[in-house]
Formats: C-alpha cells, structure tokens, sequence
C-alpha cells in the first residue's frame, strides 16, 4: 500500500511526510504532480476532492489497488476581514504583491498590526480501487501580525503565530507545528480514519 501526495508544492509533500512518520506512519509517499489543476471550488472540500479525484484517475491501472490518493486545500481566514482571503490564499493578490507580501500590504493600508486569524486543512483521501473517497480537517487559531517573523516553513507561516505560543509558525523547529497545525491535526484525523477502514499494512 501507498500514499499518493496529489501536490506541486515540495515543501507540502516534506512536511507531510515529516507528519506521518510522528504518526508510525510507515508506509511510503509519493508525489503526484497537481500543477494542471485549476483550484476553482468555492471550499477547501471542493478543491481539494477535484485534486484527488484526478489524482487518482491519473494512477496506472496496476498500482490502483495499492494507491490511496490524496489532496488537500488549506487557507488562512482573518475574521476582522470577512475570513479573507480564506479559500483563495495561495492566489491572494494586493498592490500587485501575491500572498504573503500582498497580506502584509493589505494589514499596513487598513493600519491593522495584528488580528485573530485561523488557519483551516481539508484532506479528501480516495481509497484503493473504489472510489469511495474520507474527508477529514484540522484548524488552529491563532494570531496574523504585519511583520514577518522566523525562516521555516512557508506561505503565510512568518505572519502567524498560533494561540498559546509566542513564535510563528516560521520560528517554530518543525517537529512542533508538525504537531499542532492544521494540516498536522488534519492529517491525524485522517490516519486514525484510515487505520480504521483499511487493512494498513507497510
């Protein structure tokens, strides 16, 4: 058995692994390439379903059986803000900047040094040769400042400090927000859902 990581981003696919293997995870990841897939759901469910389920018609018809196909969506929502830029963060534009730039832009107008935000996974995993498919998600509150803070990590990770902690998620050693952050607490749900349903074996 396998997992197959729909993705093109490098740093989701370490960080993944880095998750699993804290779980006992011990079987094998690999990397499906996801740069074709256009992210237009209006939900993080939706995007990430449309990556899996071309994910999985992408497998080979001999590694179907032994493949569990999986994506996620994942976004930063800023309550004062209407939950922007929510779905859209890895496409969030401002003043001609994108992401995280383009945040810290968006803060330094509306004069804004720091605001409650939460950070939202969701997981759709297809399970092997029959297209049924789990749905798990994790979420951790916290913090979005205007500056950034630390070098790990990426995205949004140098704005956001999670409640409880006085580091970003930047300045973190990775060993703990793969722990506490939602795709860590997303991909938890995930393998005890796994673990119950299929017979795992490495």
């Amino acid at each position: 058995m396998r997992l197959r990581l729909v993705t093109g981003n490098t740093h989701k696919l370490q960080e993944y692994g880095r998750i699993l293997s804290g779980l006992g995870c011990m079987l094998p990841l690999d990397q499906l390439d996801a740069d074709s897939v256009e992210e237009c759901g209006v939900t993080y469910y939706q995007n990430a379903y449309k990556k899996a389920f071309l994910g999985m018609h992408s497998v080979p018809a001999a590694l179907a059986d032994d493949s569990i196909v999986l994506a996620d969506d994942s976004g930063l929502e800023l309550s004062l803000f209407e939950n922007m830029p929510g779905v859209r963060s890895a496409r969030f534009r401002y003043a001609d900047l994108s992401e995280k730039p383009a945040l810290s832009a968006f803060l330094s107008e509306h004069r804004v040094s720091a605001t409650p935000a939460r950070f939202i996974c969701w997981i759709v995993a297809f399970l092997p040769g029959s297209g049924h498919c789990i749905a798990c998600s994790g979420s951790v509150s916290g913090i979005v400042a205007l500056e950034s803070r630390g070098f790990q990590g990426f995205g949004y990770d140098p704005l956001f400090t999670p409640d409880g902690y006085s580091l970003t998620f930047s300045e973190m050693d990775s060993c703990l927000k793969d722990r506490i952050s939602h795709r860590a607490r997303a991909v938890q749900a995930l393998w005890c859902a796994l673990q119950k349903t299929l017979p795992l074996r490495p």
